[in-house]
């Protein structure tokens, strides 16, 4: 994220740029390491970060693949047609679901 990908007439979100890797021909499960596993290592955080292994955070995004076909736009305006999006559907953060329906701040968990 930078601000010219964030002023981007395109949607600068993690699950909108892995959608475009996914549409120039990588595996969703090659998309999925690039957001998750290489991160972690690239920053030394393996194997806590970046997988769901036992002893992990338990940090875990649910993602939808919609298929149908989308437009993708970079940060000068260039347009690519695409067939597959990712969207993020649920967030699990430390174990604790977030998102819609919103927890009560007073329930036990």
């Amino acid at each position: 994220m930078h601000v010219f990908s964030g002023n981007t007439p395109g949607m600068p979100f993690l699950t909108w740029v892995m959608s475009k890797f996914l549409n120039m021909g990588f595996t969703l499960d090659q998309v999925i390491a690039m957001a998750t596993i290489n991160p972690a290592r690239a920053i030394d955080r393996l194997p806590k970060l970046g997988t769901l292994q036992v002893g992990a955070p338990g940090d875990v995004t649910i993602l939808e693949m919609v298929e149908g076909p989308v437009e993708f736009v970079d940060t000068r305006g260039n347009k690519r047609a695409g067939k597959v999006y990712i969207k993020p559907v649920q967030t699990v953060n430390g174990g604790i679901v977030f998102g819609r329906p919103y927890s009560s701040p007073f329930s036990v968990h």
